[in-house]
């Protein structure tokens, strides 16, 4: 506080002034609405300064209400972690960072390894979802981490039998609530159960359903959309599970003719700004046209949104002509993210090539490199790049 003022104007009388700046400050911090309007237009970087200040900055800063105001769309993606792949033990523990923003102020690479937490077993930590802002990462024990404000929080231990889980997915809406939850798909006795952590009360609880599913859903790859997350089978029905009313549901795919044996594969399967998309083709890796479908809000059916034509790239980018099998011309590409922007004009979908991160524009169809990546050691068969995917990052200032 600035120093207070006397001005002497008798000789028996004082009056004591206290600097105008003084009481603006006062005044400022005294009312929360005026001082969300300050903090509402301040960088990240500052507002992640200020919510050390005290606790009830840090809580009006943390608000939803907050979060909304200063970004309308605060689960905008502005980068992705591609995960560098060693064949020889079949996961990742470094990534590749791929800035979106692709301007004159560009996103710094938060990380290249997670080491926010040393195991003592020596076994590193990988991300096994994201979501929103937050990563949730696997090692000894399960974590929570917040790349942008480097914190991160150790879930407690699974209750047994529930340890030997065949999924692990993140739900967060910072729209709607500062807390997030964790599901834990476990099989005991050929059945299945949902674990559900909550970061409001800190422990696991048993939800209170159990049910059967096809072995080959993918329960690892979960998308939250819609206050669900959605799971994916391609020869049975898909699920999804609403995480406030914890309701499971089916979820239909795109239709196929009766008479098509063909074995149907998933390119991608993914959400942004409020949009679930899906890309899915018949076995073969020489096609180089798909439909990017969106699913409509109540779950009615599935419509083509884009059409996306990469005939052009194998004269561009001829490293992605396979030689495993050059009479079949087989390509190798796999679909890490579609962007949806509030025009269509400006959305985009972003695809892995070996060596490279390329970008194309639905309308336009152009396309131009994003960055060069550290080229696979396993890219002689088309299918095992074509299955990688990405984690999204998001800048968050969330708390875990």
């Amino acid at each position: 506080m600035a120093p207070e003022q006397k001005l002497k104007t008798s000789p028996n009388t004082t009056i004591t002034t206290i600097p105008q700046s003084s009481k603006s400050s006062e005044t400022i911090a005294d009312n929360d609405d005026l001082l969300r309007e300050i903090l509402v237009k301040l960088p990240l970087k500052s507002l992640m300064k200020f919510t050390s200040v005290s606790k009830h900055w840090l809580s009006l800063i943390s608000h939803p209400d907050f979060n909304r105001r200063r970004n309308p769309f605060p689960c905008s993606v502005s980068g992705l972690f591609l995960p560098l792949f060693d064949r020889s033990i079949g996961n990742s523990l470094e990534y590749e960072f791929v800035d979106l923003n692709q301007s004159s102020n560009p996103t710094n690479p938060p990380f290249r390894s997670l080491s926010f937490t040393n195991n003592p077993s020596g076994m590193g930590i990988k991300i096994v979802h994201s979501c929103n802002g937050l990563l949730l990462c696997s090692g000894t024990e399960i974590y929570v981490y917040n790349p942008t404000t480097k914190k991160y929080t150790v879930l407690p231990p699974l209750p047994p039998p529930s340890r030997f889980y065949v999924g692990l997915n993140l739900a967060f809406d910072p729209s709607n609530s500062p807390y997030y939850k964790v599901l834990c798909v476990c099989k005991i006795d050929n059945c299945y159960r949902i674990e559900i952590y909550s970061s409001k009360t800190g422990i696991w609880r048993l939800s209170g359903i159990s049910f059967h599913a096809n072995n080959l859903i993918n329960f690892q790859r979960g998308v939250f959309w819609n206050g669900a997350v959605h799971w994916t089978c391609l020869r049975k029905p898909s699920l999804y599970f609403n995480v406030e009313e914890e309701r499971l549901s089916r979820m239909p795919l795109p239709p196929v003719s009766k008479y098509d044996n063909r074995v149907r594969y998933l390119r991608y399967f993914g959400e942004s700004r409020g949009h679930l998309h899906l890309i899915d083709h018949f076995y073969t890796f020489s096609a180089l046209q798909f439909d990017v479908y969106e699913m409509e809000m109540d779950y009615s059916f599935w419509f083509v949104k884009f059409r996306i034509d990469f005939s052009e790239f194998p004269t561009a980018f001829p490293e992605m002509v396979s030689s495993y099998r050059p009479d079949l011309r087989l390509y190798h590409f796999s679909i890490l993210y579609i962007f949806r922007d509030d025009v269509d004009e400006e959305s985009y979908v972003v695809i892995r090539i070996p060596g490279k991160v390329v970008r194309y524009n639905f309308k336009s169809k152009a396309f131009h490199k994003l960055c060069d990546i550290e080229p696979s050691n396993s890219t002689e068969i088309p299918c095992f790049l074509a299955r990688r995917g990405g984690h999204q990052y998001v800048e968050s200032l969330a708390l875990v």
